[in-house]
């Protein structure tokens, strides 16, 4: 089954020093650290890494409200995080929490053949539950990396990862993924 690995919103605005709408402090440096071994280990094994940034038109006053304007397209709280390990330059933006509302992505997965996808990155109970529950509607098999997101609080993400794996959404420590995609 061909796998992706979709990483989801590690920028500025929300893992960078000066973020509006942070992860928990102390989640940050562990989850660059599982996030770069994944996205590492992916491109040596031939599994696409896919990058996904949100990118809020200011005119989304609502979705800027409720992320702080963390994350305005042409902001500096938009781009990647240069902690994040770049390898390539395959990157789809969106406006909502799915990442699969952007119908170019769905087209790139599609066109590659992609029937599992791999969710890393922020937030476990936004943009990661929102995208991976909607995956499973579109027939697609999806792994969350338990280590591999990160939330404001530990109580989120627990509570997320826990209703996700109670939706049939399979969920994995990091140190098993490529077992499992093998």
């Amino acid at each position: 089954m061909d796998a992706a690995v979709l990483v989801l919103d590690i920028q500025k605005g929300f893992v960078g020093i000066n973020a509006r709408m942070p992860v928990a402090k102390h989640q940050v440096e562990p989850l660059l650290e599982k996030v770069n071994q994944i996205v590492e280990q992916a491109d040596k094994r031939g599994i696409p890494v896919v990058y996904i940034g949100n990118e809020f038109e200011p005119k989304q006053v609502i979705a800027n409200f409720f992320t702080k304007k963390s994350a305005v397209k042409g902001s500096e709280g938009a781009e990647l995080d240069e902690r994040l390990v770049r390898v390539n330059d395959i990157y789809f933006s969106k406006n909502k929490s799915n990442a699969l509302s952007n119908s170019e992505l769905v087209s790139y997965l599609t066109a590659k053949g992609i029937e599992h996808i791999v969710l890393v990155g922020l937030f476990a109970e936004g943009c990661v539950a929102a995208t991976a529950l909607d995956s499973i509607r579109r027939s697609f098999t999806v792994t969350v990396v338990s280590d591999a997101v990160a939330s404001s609080n530990d109580l989120k993400r627990e509570k997320s990862l826990n209703y996700l794996n109670s939706k049939g959404i399979g969920i994995i420590n990091s140190s098993h993924l490529f077992e499992k995609l093998a």
